[in-house]
């Protein structure tokens, strides 16, 4: 047997092995919690299709009441379905199948577009980018935009290389089912234009400025652009054959507003505490990528810039600095080029020491008990993977100390609370909407944007835990009865080395909980339930 042959087998092993430990591992992540969305998200899928129609109107609040656009309801429908008819842990193991085929479909990609770089320098990226992700994985709805902006991008790619028209006719359909399935279908739109711009901008400085260091080699003629505009106009017309047409539009235009990226935790600056450090160590890993390729481009004059890379670089890590959100996103959008970058580093140090008669180091051998080592550290990590998985078939009963399951009892086993306005967590929406579907909430997750009172309907909601003297008069503003919050909140406390480094101070992070001091010290509010999650009161006077 050849030693190609042999080594094209162990890339074949590794690979498996590789995938299948990251699959595992996502799916153990995915037993781990319960995400504060599925509630709302099973509920609203099983009123679709009970009324075969989309939502149009908010009946699941007392408060908005006004116009609702489920940019997801595709997605609601098909959730509900699996989950109906495959159960929760199935749910689980497909979206673990659509991480693990997008990371194979960039792993592919990028051997064909550069097959000189290190397997293992894909995989240790891809590694890093899955595990400082996993904080926006599990069953999540979002992870969709993972598979459709790989998608787009490889028909960007394919089109930048064949300019084939015929392989535009794939965005029409792509685009369709991509705003059907959630909102960041605006993220496509915004890649096809800005696409665009960058391709215009190489031929303007083709023409007048020859000298500048820009990759000319992918260099579309204009009636190519103009092709490529005319299929993005058209991908646009498709979204207005969606269920809500222009309202689609006009409600993710709500998003305007930002007062949520400073409420709620995911949506957070990477400069909030607590900090992420692997999503900050896989940007930092990127920043320095660009700065390696933007040196060695004009001052070396060693190769020329692509522009659209250089494009895709910089607005994804800026977003993904801007929002935690977007790390995943960025993730996708920057991995061809961070481990191209990355690779050529470590080839070009390789092809000095081979052409470096002084050296006495030996060339780029890899002994044959360093595959079985490597072998041997996956077969570990996946065993203690599954060993450590929790199969959860029913969520909303197992995840207990997260969410308000006692609660929840004896809410249905006390009917004359029913009917009394109640002002629940922000977080425990979704999973109320599932459990207790025919009782309206004061919040949810679904419309943390949506303007109301003046404000977002978020900002609306926070105001209660304020210490203005003004609780009294807010629960009765909304005639509020009964108020469902958790037991007690997290602490949140820098570690020592971190108040040093960061100058935070040596004290917990979380403020106090003014609404629920409220409510104990009031006489004409009564504690009804309390347990080490939750705990509910009732308005006496």
């Amino acid at each position: 047997m050849s030693k190609n042959s042999i080594k094209s087998k162990y890339s074949l092993f590794f690979w498996v092995f590789f995938y299948l430990f990251i699959f595992c591992l996502l799916v153990r992540f995915g037993f781990s919690y319960l995400d504060p969305d599925l509630g709302w998200h099973l509920q609203v899928g099983r009123e679709t299709l009970i009324s075969h129609q989309v939502p149009i109107t908010n009946h699941y609040n007392y408060t908005f009441t006004g116009n609702w656009v489920d940019h997801e309801w595709l997605s609601n429908v098909l959730l509900f379905k699996a989950y109906e008819g495959l159960g929760y842990p199935v749910i689980v193991f497909l979206f673990a199948l659509i991480i693990v085929g997008v990371l194979i479909g960039l792993n592919l990609f990028i051997k064909k577009r550069a097959p000189s770089i290190s397997g293992l320098v894909i995989a240790g990226l891809q590694l890093l980018g899955v595990v400082a992700a996993l904080p926006h994985l599990g069953v999540r709805i979002q992870e969709l935009s993972w598979l459709f902006l790989f998608l787009i991008l490889l028909i960007i790619d394919r089109y930048e290389i064949k300019q084939r028209p015929a392989s535009l006719l794939f965005l029409l359909p792509l685009m369709y089912f991509w705003a059907c399935l959630h909102g960041s279908f605006l993220i496509g739109f915004f890649l096809i234009f800005a696409w665009i711009g960058v391709k215009i901008v190489e031929l303007v400085a083709k023409r007048y400025f020859p000298t500048w260091p820009i990759d000319q080699s992918r260099r579309l003629s204009f009636k190519k652009i103009a092709i490529f505009g005319f299929f993005g106009l058209l991908t646009i017309l498709v979204t207005l054959l969606t269920p809500y047409r222009l309202e689609l539009y006009s409600f993710l235009g709500g998003y305007a507003n930002t007062a949520y990226l400073t409420k709620i935790q995911e949506w957070l600056s990477q400069f909030f505490y607590p900090f992420f450090y692997w999503q900050l160590f896989y940007l930092a890993l990127a920043v320095l990528a660009l700065l390696a390729y933007l040196y060695e481009a004009i001052r070396h004059k060693l190769k020329k810039i692509n522009l659209w890379a250089l494009f895709l670089v910089l607005v994804f890590t800026v977003l993904a600095f801007k929002s935690r959100r977007h790390f995943p996103l960025m993730f996708v959008a920057t991995l061809p080029f961070v481990a191209t970058v990355y690779g050529e580093i470590i080839r070009s140090l390789v092809v000095m020491r081979k052409d470096n008669p002084t050296s006495n180091k030996p060339r780029r051998v890899y002994p044959v008990w360093l595959g079985f080592y490597i072998f041997f550290c996956l077969v570990l990590a996946i065993s203690w993977q599954v060993i450590n998985i929790r199969l959860v078939t029913d969520p909303f009963k197992y995840f207990c100390r997260d969410y308000p399951c006692g609660a929840y009892e004896f809410l249905n086993t006390h009917p004359e609370y029913q009917d009394n306005n109640i002002f629940n967590y922000y977080g425990w929406g979704g999973y109320l909407i599932w459990r207790l579907p025919n009782k309206k909430l004061f919040i949810d997750g679904r419309l943390p944007q949506v303007e109301y009172a003046g404000r977002t309907f978020l900002e609306e909601y926070t105001d209660f835990y304020k210490s203005d003297g003004q609780t009294a008069e807010r629960l009765a503003k909304y005639n509020i009865k009964l108020v469902l919050m958790p037991a007690s909140e997290p602490v949140i406390k820098a570690k020592r080395w971190e108040q040093i480094l960061f100058a935070l101070p040596n004290r917990p992070l979380t403020g106090p909980n003014y609404l629920r001091e409220y409510l104990l010290s009031s006489k004409a509010w009564r504690l009804v339930y309390y347990d080490k999650t939750a705990i509910i009161f009732i308005k006496t006077e």
